[in-house]
């Protein structure tokens, strides 16, 4: 699917802060499966001072913005087609060690009285709790922010697509899975629709199958990916690929608006 993206994500402050200096994980790049035609972020006011793939395989820019300001405006803009991976791939050293244990924000302590430590390990427990998740949790925008535990949000039965995310990778991990975190942008609409205006990135997770390779699955929805999937950066948790990541100076209250627009180009 060939798709052109624009994010847009708005931090108003007030009173005003002064010398920012941000770190953005928003760009896709080119890997299996994807193919970046084009992509840039910029900033208003800040301009961006570099870039670097980070450990994860993610892109990250670094924009500065000097000075006081009220308010500072990120923007994505990208062309890019998705495609099926055909090739099966391994796991690194670095996988292996980092995909099946706890980290920050996935204990897998955290999932135990949810019952499924009862279920043996497999790919048909694997599709269960996949298509369970949606129905014992409640998709609800407020309900949690980016520091709320998956505990609260197993507690409360309610939560956003990381929360979905982070509960679902623990119990791959209790079964002795490798699983990854995706952060990325999700064309939320069937196929024969053009384009879609929303308000986020999205969360879903990859597993690791041996033969096969890394598969994607979206836990809010209870689906398997599929090429309206478009991947920006993996990780442990939603703490290795947090989209925006930075310093200010000055006390201040602040707020955020974002919106997500996607077309697709036809070929």
């Amino acid at each position: 699917m060939r798709l052109e993206i624009a994010y847009q994500t708005r931090y108003d402050y007030n009173p005003p802060v002064r010398d920012g200096t941000t770190a953005l994980r928003l760009r896709p790049v080119t890997r299996p499966g994807l193919t970046v035609y084009r992509s840039s972020v910029s900033a208003e006011p800040g301009i961006a001072t570099a870039s670097y793939i980070d450990g994860w395989g993610g892109a990250v820019d670094i924009v500065e913005c000097p000075g006081s300001h009220d308010s500072i405006l990120f923007h994505l803009s990208a062309s890019v087609e998705t495609s099926p991976i055909e090739t099966a791939t391994e796991l690194t050293a670095a996988e292996e060690y980092w995909y099946r244990r706890d980290s920050e924000r996935v204990r897998i302590s955290a999932v135990a009285d949810l019952g499924w430590g009862l279920v043996p390990p497999s790919w048909t427990a694997l599709e269960s709790a996949l298509g369970w998740l949606p129905q014992r949790f409640v998709y609800e925008v407020g309900a949690t922010d980016a520091l709320t535990p998956i505990e609260t949000v197993i507690a409360q039965g309610a939560g956003v697509c990381q929360d979905f995310a982070h509960i679902y990778l623990a119990l791959l991990r209790s079964w002795g899975m490798h699983a990854r975190y995706v952060s990325g942008y999700f064309f939320s609409a069937p196929p024969e629709t053009e384009k879609i205006d929303v308000d986020a990135m999205h969360a879903w997770v990859e597993v690791f199958r041996p033969g096969f390779g890394w598969v994607g699955l979206d836990a809010t929805h209870g689906q398997y990916t599929d090429d309206r999937y478009v991947p920006v950066g993996y990780g442990r948790d939603y703490d290795d690929v947090r989209p925006v990541r930075g310093v200010i100076k000055g006390q201040t209250l602040q707020s955020q608006a974002t919106r997500l627009q996607m077309e697709q180009v036809q070929q």
